[in-house]
């Protein structure tokens, strides 16, 4: 919806549209500025994968009810089997974090994997990622920038940005 610039509830009705000393006009000619903004199409390809096939299902349910899933390519494989397209790019990442899989002795070698897959497909790219433990983070191996501090569920989380270098 970002990349369409689809503003986030604009075919559906708010209760501040009822208020008595609303000037629907108001509201009508921000609606109408909402949906002159928007793009017919997203402008640059989107992927999306993940090796479980019942989170892509939910992605693409997701994407169809916002109206974009003929913005998005969606693939079920592993983080290994990544092809990143030529030119620049973006790749974003909500990897699991040891609070919400039990441990995170586990996921070390997920995350060195994401940087050994990134540096090998994603030269020049930009990396972001939502963390919630700052060792795992680490285990990247490509040094990030906090963007900012929020939390995912109750859990304290991070979302942090970094451009992916060259291997080597």
């Amino acid at each position: 919806m970002i990349a369409r610039r689809i503003a986030p509830g604009l075919h559906r009705a708010f209760a501040a549209e009822r208020w008595p000393r609303l000037d629907a006009s108001v509201w009508g000619a921000a609606r109408d500025a909402a949906s002159a903004a928007m793009r017919p199409a997203a402008p640059a390809p989107i992927f999306a994968s993940d090796r479980d096939a019942g989170a892509i299902e939910a992605a693409q349910a997701n994407a169809a009810r916002a109206g974009v899933a003929g913005d998005i390519s969606f693939r079920e494989a592993a983080l290994s089997a990544l092809e990143a397209p030529p030119g620049p790019g973006l790749l974003i990442t909500n990897p699991p974090y040891g609070v919400r899989v039990g441990e995170t002795k586990p996921l070390r070698d997920l995350f060195a994997r994401l940087g050994q897959v990134a540096r090998a497909q994603c030269t020049g790219w930009d990396l972001v990622l939502l963390s919630a433990d700052r060792a795992l983070e680490a285990q990247v191996g490509i040094p990030f920038t906090e963007r900012f501090a929020t939390s995912n569920g109750g859990i304290p989380v991070r979302l942090v940005s970094a451009r992916i270098p060259s291997p080597g």
